[in-house]
């Protein structure tokens, strides 16, 4: 054994980097010849291929972490985590052709051209490379995680300050248990308040790790980097073949196993209360509730706006674009069910026991896999996450090199955007450890990359289908979404008056909620019940939060009265909406969220379509050359493709006819019988998969 996991282990972690590095080698000359090869392996991709690469970019194992760790501590509702996206699949079918006609190589080409704006192309490119940070700081965080609850360190080889550390964590969940059954004495109430501002603080911890998450930063993104950056979009493409399978291994091994040590499904509804089986929260406590999903999935559909041009454009054609993409959302769906299953077991298996719910995975792995098994789930959980990252730096290479640097150095080589393309790939991943450190819950960096998905996604809906969007509406929009959801958020906080000021450190009153359920056996455990299934009163409680800051805790935890102060992201679309007068206290943390959400899906349209039919429209040389892509069909062949292309260019009488509202400034084109079947088939699969989450819920109970 070493640092926690036994050679053999370690053997399997390094020859899955290896073969990484191996592919990254093979592919590097191929993907050297020219930017078109290195970011969109010259747009030559079949069905398979795309499939494969969809699913690699879509899945990661943060997100398999991530969902266990919300059904862990909110039921199977905290599948929405990841699972909003089931009801965006649908549009995948319009959006991958979209993405496919534009014809573009770099993110930014769509403002460049459709906006006559090299700023607007370098002001998206910014924002992509501010976006891709935070993104890639949630893989860091849950892999970082995952691996800490593999390496643990045994209690004999704790120091004094991790023993009290854990102790206290052990005080904490006894209290709580005391506190849900109503039997928590009131002068100890204090104490369990002292206690979890310590936890939230991260002062005391259930579990302590061999594992340094700052060293372990360094070691992954370099291995992520490398292979990416000697092979571009064909290395991601090959290694996304192998990582695709083994996700599927990942998301399935820990379901048979933890099935048996609890006895199957029975065993399984014995031990978890029937709310956790809820796919939607409703009670004190629930984070998930149908309105808070809604207004999540809704601006997730406005942030997964079709601009990925250099994973979407390496189709062949229009239909490898839509049955790949299809295809690989679909089979990260069903996979997404193994992770809820998962997750149930999880909290069959240890509630109310980790410190911190994203060591969930780790713990499992750790628990229910043997020597050998453990070194090939970690490499697992490296090869998810390698795989959504390797294909989106390559998003954020092709930013910075086509929006930023050939605009300002227009004679830039082919070669050498390729070395700066490499460059910026290793930068962003390192930037992304900065933002992993600073944050440690992965809900709250989730919400607020959904978030700043709507700086752009508006102006990138519209501007496939509303001719009289102007470059001035969407430069005046972006800059003040920026304001609002970037540079407030994350200046405030680093005022500390303004940290502590006391209208700003306000927090909801709180919930306490009283439900009737069947014991399970921890209730029978711990004495509130005589029997499992007999009728007990159970006690749900939300804790005050904080409503313009994330968290609001005392400045010396151990004092309750001392000052109080706001840390994490700052909501100023909350600060805004309660200039209004609304009284937030009453809110609870689920209804804090949704009206943010909302703020973020109004506002952007608002601005955009006010400040378009007030300034002047864009030139129609270019409005012409723009749509006549978007009613074009894309094509294998290239230059038959791009000579259909320049036939609607010269004649936008072809244009019109496709146009489902002719002679208007609305582009939508009419939909053909292949566009009905196959989004209407889409909808099919999602109604099936929802139907699978409440046939798995039903049996054993």
């Amino acid at each position: 054994m070493y640092l926690g996991l036994h050679i053999i282990d370690w053997a399997i972690i390094a020859l899955y980097i290896l073969a990484l590095i191996a592919i990254g080698r093979w592919t590097q000359r191929r993907a050297s010849r020219s930017t078109k090869d290195f970011f969109q392996a010259d747009r030559s991709f079949g069905r398979g291929i795309m499939g494969f690469l969809n699913f690699g970019n879509m899945v990661s194992a943060d997100q398999a972490a991530g969902v266990t760790r919300e059904i862990y501590r909110q039921g199977l509702q905290g599948v929405w985590f990841q699972n909003l996206v089931l009801f965006i699949t649908p549009f995948y079918w319009f959006t991958s052709v979209l993405q496919r006609r534009a014809r573009y190589l770099a993110p930014g080409d769509i403002y460049e051209h459709r906006f006559e704006s090299k700023f607007l192309g370098g002001l998206f490119a910014v924002y992509l490379l501010l976006a891709s940070i935070y993104g890639s700081s949630i893989g860091y965080l849950i892999t970082g995680k995952t691996l800490q609850a593999v390496m643990l360190k045994p209690p004999a080889a704790y120091t004094m300050q991790e023993k009290q550390s854990v102790a206290q964590f052990q005080e904490m969940r006894a209290l709580d248990v005391a506190a849900q059954n109503g039997s928590l004495a009131d002068s100890l109430k204090s104490r369990l308040t002292i206690l979890h501002e310590k936890e939230r603080t991260g002062q005391i911890s259930g579990t302590i790790s061999y594992l340094d998450l700052v060293t372990f930063y360094l070691i992954y993104g370099c291995v992520t980097a490398a292979y990416v950056i000697m092979g571009g979009l064909f290395a991601a493409a090959f290694t996304d073949v192998m990582q695709g399978i083994m996700i599927i291994f990942l998301s399935t091994i820990l379901i048979p196993v933890g099935l048996m040590k609890l006895g199957g499904f029975s065993g399984l509804h014995s031990r978890i209360s029937d709310d956790m089986f809820h796919l939607f929260g409703s009670g004190a406590g629930s984070e998930y509730t149908w309105w808070f999903v809604a207004t999540m999935v809704l601006v997730n559909l406005i942030g997964l706006a079709p601009r990925s041009f250099t994973l979407g454009g390496a189709a062949k054609d229009d239909n490898s674009a839509r049955v790949g993409m299809i295809t690989g959302a679909f089979i990260k769906r069903l996979v997404m069910v193994g992770w809820a299953l998962t997750g149930l077991i999880a909290v069959a298996l240890y509630s109310g026991t980790l410190s911190d719910a994203t060591y969930i995975w780790g713990t499992m792995t750790q628990d229910l896999l043997g020597v050998g098994f453990v070194g090939l789930m970690i490499a697992n959980v490296l090869a998810a996450n390698m795989a959504s990252k390797a294909s989106s730096s390559l998003e954020w290479s092709a930013a910075f090199t086509k929006n930023i640097l050939v605009p300002l150095r227009p004679n830039t080589s082919e070669k050498t955007q390729i070395l700066v393309g490499r460059i910026v790939i290793f930068i962003v991943l390192m930037a992304g450890i900065g933002f992993a450190y600073m944050v440690d819950d992965i809900f709250v960096v989730f919400k607020y990359v959904l978030s700043i998905g709507t700086i752009i996604g508006p102006s990138i809906w519209l501007v496939y289908f509303w001719r009289r969007l102007t470059t001035k509406a969407v430069i005046v929009q972006m800059l003040l979404s920026i304001l609002i959801t970037v540079a407030v958020p994350n200046i405030v906080p680093t005022i500390s008056s303004l940290r502590s000021l006391p209208s700003l450190t306000q927090t909801t009153h709180g919930r306490e909620q009283q439900k009737v359920v069947q014991a399970k056996l921890d209730d029978v455990k711990h004495g509130a019940a005589s029997f499992v299934g007999e009728p007990i009163t159970k006690i749900s409680r939300e804790e005050p939060t904080g409503i313009y800051f994330e968290n609001v805790v005392h400045a010396n935890p151990s004092d309750p009265h001392s000052k109080l102060q706001g840390s994490g992201m700052f909501r100023f679309q909350i600060w805004i909406i309660g200039l209004t007068g609304i009284d937030l206290t009453a809110f609870s943390k689920a209804g804090l969220s949704a009206i943010s959400f909302l703020f973020d899906i109004i506002f952007p349209f608002l601005v955009l379509f006010v400040m378009s039919l007030f300034t002047e429209q864009n030139s129609e040389r270019v409005l012409r050359e723009f749509y006549a892509r978007v009613h074009t069909p894309a094509m294998a062949d290239q230059e038959l493709d791009a000579i259909e292309v320049r036939k609607r260019v010269e004649d936008s009488s072809l244009i019109e006819k496709d146009k489902m509202f002719p002679g208007t400034n609305w582009e939508f084109w009419k939909l053909t019988k292949r566009d009905m079947i196959g989004f209407g088939l889409c909808w099919v699969g999602v109604g099936a998969i929802v139907l699978l989450y409440i046939v798995l819920t039903q049996i054993g109970s």
